[in-house]
């Protein structure tokens, strides 16, 4: 069949033709449709094979305001630390890390923030730092030979491209760390998403709904939402979708942007 007939085709006969492939057949229309057309094209054609071994989904979750002042004057500090693995072959989520991070420069979270995350001034008050907690995450990516130079293949997806460029860059200055070379490139879900599918990505929610899967635990749960991104990850490994980096670190945006806010970062600090 061509993509032209299956274009022309209706829900009913889109899952009748994946139900004989036996093929998911969650999700909205389009979904459907993509989903037949890049079966039909792998019977025919080479399979896809994924340029990676492993997928490492993150989502930081940082202090915030309802109201924030301008961003030179109010500095974010991540206080979630969730690492989500997939192994690519078997399609399914392996193992995770989590850390709850204390913040430092504004170490009493906003009741916004509180309400937003679920993340209670206890758990970050007993948290280790967040220099200790990136120690801890490279000591269990270096466990699972996941750090560059080493065996397996892998490679990090977020949802945006804030998790990297703006807030472990900012954390990392913070914390005087040197920015990871893990971090340099990864994939931005929300763009894979919608140049796979031609469509809208959307937040989260809406990539599940698009998939017919329904959301587990919390928005803006770090861990909750590294879990669902792994979930949209696997689907789209399914759909027969070639994961490949699309979002990249510059340093030269880093150096500028850090003119604006460490000045004003560091008064906050002295003041401590």
């Amino acid at each position: 069949m061509s993509e032209q007939e299956i274009n022309q085709f209706p829900r009913r006969t889109l899952v009748i033709e994946l139900e004989k492939r036996n093929l998911s057949t969650s999700g909205d229309t389009h979904i459907l449709k993509k989903r037949l057309k890049q079966n039909v094209d792998c019977s025919t054609k080479e399979v896809i094979q994924q340029s990676y071994e492993f997928l490492a989904i993150i989502d930081f979750e940082a202090t915030c305001m309802e109201n924030p002042p301008p961003p030179q004057h109010y500095v974010q500090e991540i206080i979630e630390f969730p690492i989500v693995l997939i192994d690519v072959t078997q399609r399914r989520i392996i193992d995770t890390f989590h850390s709850y991070c204390r913040p430092i420069i504004h170490p009493i979270l906003s009741d916004y923030c509180k309400k937003l995350t679920r993340i209670t001034q206890e758990q970050v008050n007993s948290a280790p730092v967040f220099a200790e907690v990136f120690a801890n995450a490279e000591k269990w990516l270096n466990g699972r030979e996941l750090l560059p130079f080493q065996k397996r293949k892998y490679l990090f997806v977020t949802d945006s491209p804030s998790d990297f460029n703006k807030y472990l860059r900012m954390q990392c200055n913070i914390t005087n760390i040197v920015y990871p070379m893990w971090a340099h490139r990864w994939v931005n879900i929300k763009t894979t998403f919608s140049k796979f599918y031609s469509t809208r990505s959307g937040r989260i929610r809406n990539m599940l709904e698009q998939l017919g899967l329904r959301l587990e635990g919390h928005l803006h749960s770090g861990l909750d939402d590294a879990i669902n991104i792994a979930r949209i990850v696997i689907e789209l490994i399914k759909d027969g979708c070639l994961l490949t980096p699309n979002e990249f670190y510059h340093s030269s945006i880093e150096n500028h942007r850090e003119r604006e806010w460490l000045p004003t970062m560091e008064a906050q600090s002295s003041r401590m």
